[in-house]
């Protein structure tokens, strides 16, 4: 059994995981790193290659940890949750091979926030509290100072990225911007009715956004001590 700590980063859809999958990459050798980790094929992997990890990752949940018997840090970015939805809406629309595309071509987006709940609302504080139907935002708080080292924030990257290369001791972190949604209109092109219908669905989302926010601030300020 190996003991040294495993980071484990949770992949948020739509939150600049892409790139920051393409930067983590950089900063271990192919066998220290594994993504698109799904808790079911943990057990299948021999022991040598789980002591070899060093990071690992996925669009996991809070509880991953659960199946490695190591010290462990998360680490994750969140985005600004009316714009996250907006954004994988428009995403899946771009994507036929995505699994929900067939259905999401069908829909306007204000249908889109009604018929996926699990997509449109408070998502980043179902998968921090750990729990898919009934998320809650106090202990997604508990579990960030608990377990995670960094989150970072979409709309401050290149600032998450220095706390980050601070907190993991990474090295080249410059990176070009991956899987980038194109055709999607900005916010102020919304219809006002469906801004309000997200940030009803999305409270919980909200505040844990702003904590976070304060929190990443905070680290910020003592790097730049």
């Amino acid at each position: 059994m190996g003991n040294k700590e495993l980071y484990i980063y949770m992949h948020i859809p739509k939150t600049g995981g892409t790139t920051l999958k393409n930067i983590i990459k950089k900063q271990y050798d192919r066998r220290e790193v594994w993504f698109h980790m799904e808790k079911d094929m943990i057990p299948k992997l021999e022991q040598k290659k789980i002591d070899l990890l060093k990071c690992v990752g996925g669009h996991c949940w809070y509880g991953i940890h659960q199946h490695f018997e190591r010290p462990y840090h998360y680490f994750t970015m969140l985005r600004h949750p009316i714009d996250r939805v907006i954004s994988e809406y428009y995403y899946i629309l771009e994507r036929p091979k995505h699994k929900a595309h067939a259905e999401v071509k069908r829909m306007n987006l204000e249908e889109f926030i009604r018929r996926f709940p699990l997509k449109s609302s408070n998502q980043q504080t179902r998968r921090l509290s750990g729990n898919i139907q009934n998320p809650d935002v106090e202990l997604a708080k508990k579990h960030i100072e608990a377990d995670f080292a960094v989150v970072g924030l979409a709309e401050m990257f290149d600032e998450s990225l220095l706390i980050m290369k601070d907190k993991f001791k990474w090295n080249d972190i410059t990176y070009e911007k991956a899987n980038v949604t194109k055709k999607r209109p900005s916010i102020e092109d919304i219809s006002k009715g469906v801004i309000q219908s997200l940030e009803d669905l999305n409270q919980m989302d909200l505040e844990l956004y702003n904590f976070a926010k304060t929190r990443l601030e905070n680290q910020i300020r003592e790097l730049n001590k």
